[in-house]
């Protein structure tokens, strides 16, 4: 008897041991959610892949880890090289929504304009989805104005919340003004193309630039790559210009086909005469001169935390919208050099990052980030 009672215990604690193990286990199946991440870059972009790792992270810190309680699928739109034609964005915006519709994600996060137009409006109004969106240039009130979703910034209350892509444009021009003394009183030119991104781009330059006293700015537009050289040419022999902040990022090329970033910044760097600020640390690291650039890291971080509230059971409409959260000061010494130009050291002491040396000419590849590495 003795025996048997033992052996009975031993069994029923085996079973609970078991239940603790598999109760969980069913509960933590039952929680899995899905995610799905539109990119209105190709894959690897270096402005794409660091917000959606940052997405991913945030998730993971939140407790929705993938592989365990959380699938994610991604799509790229490739609108900066291949697909830059409003027919393409759509068509592209298209297949995008077609999977969403398959794979029935709790969150759609959308990266850059083209994918907010293409696949964030169509997505207001449903209740049984959110979206989050980061990266976006356009004025969050510009998108209400095409479909409405937007009560205020500070309380969205659609289905959508997210992190505008805050330029820090003025505090770029203070950079530089420090680092190029002969700036102040100077001008700077900032140059755009046509794109969705470039549209908001010039807006984002109009608004943050607006109160800048200490230089002189003007934005340029440019259509396509004849435009964009001949503007070079003529900035170069213009002596009031002391600087240029060059984001025309896909520009249409005379016989078909298309440069963008890579193409558009190797032949900057080899041509122009004038000290260019980036948008970020990579397109300092390529060779330009550098500035006050965007954490695109950080943005995307901030929207996952956005989606990590939501997953937990907040309302993405409850959720403010924000600017992206920081900016970050780098310098490339060699482009510097090459521009004879010499940063004063207590500007390059409050540099975050500094690159001596640029990239090997990137002629017909692609902006690739590396999210095992970190590196590009």
């Amino acid at each position: 008897m003795l025996n048997g009672f033992a052996t009975g215990r031993r069994r029923a604690l085996v079973f609970a041991a078991f239940s603790s193990l598999v109760v969980p286990a069913l509960a933590f199946a039952q929680a899995a959610r899905r995610v799905y991440i539109v990119q209105s870059y190709e894959k690897g972009h270096v402005c794409g892949e660091p917000q959606a790792e940052g997405i991913i992270e945030a998730l993971g810190a939140g407790g929705w880890m993938v592989g365990r309680n959380l699938t994610v699928r991604s799509y790229y739109m490739d609108t900066y090289r291949n697909n830059a034609t409003p027919d393409a964005m759509l068509r592209e915006g298209q297949r995008a929504l077609a999977e969403i519709a398959e794979f029935k994600p709790d969150i759609v996060f959308v990266l850059d304009d083209a994918a907010v137009r293409f696949v964030m409006l169509p997505l207001l109004g449903r209740t049984d989805l959110s979206v989050v969106f980061s990266g976006m240039n356009g004025q969050p009130e510009m998108y209400d104005e095409m479909k409405k979703y937007l009560d205020s910034r500070a309380r969205p209350g659609s289905n959508v919340t997210g992190v505008y892509e805050k330029l820090y444009a003025a505090q770029s021009l203070k950079v530089m003004v420090q680092a190029i003394p002969q700036l102040r009183g100077a001008k700077a030119v900032m140059i755009t193309d046509f794109s969705p991104t470039g549209n908001g781009l010039t807006k984002q330059f109009e608004l943050e630039l607006k109160d800048v006293t200490d230089v002189k700015w003007e934005v340029r537009r440019v259509k396509d790559w004849t435009e964009y050289t001949a503007l070079i040419e003529t900035l170069n022999n213009d002596p009031t210009v002391k600087a240029i902040y060059p984001v025309a990022l896909t520009l249409p090329v005379e016989g078909g086909g298309r440069y963008a970033a890579a193409q558009i910044y190797d032949w900057t760097i080899t041509h122009s005469r004038k000290p260019e600020m980036a948008i970020n640390y990579f397109f300092a690291r390529m060779g330009l001169f550098g500035g006050a650039v965007i954490n695109f890291g950080a943005m995307g971080k901030l929207a996952g935390q956005k989606g990590a509230k939501i997953l937990a059971g907040t309302k993405a409409g409850d959720l403010p919208i924000e600017d992206a959260p920081d900016s970050a000061i780098v310098f490339n010494l060699k482009r510097a050099k090459d521009l004879g130009i010499e940063i004063p050291p207590r500007v390059l002491a409050a540099a975050n990052a500094i690159y001596k040396d640029d990239l090997l000419p990137l002629q017909g590849r692609a902006l690739l980030y590396d999210p095992q590495t970190k590196s590009f």
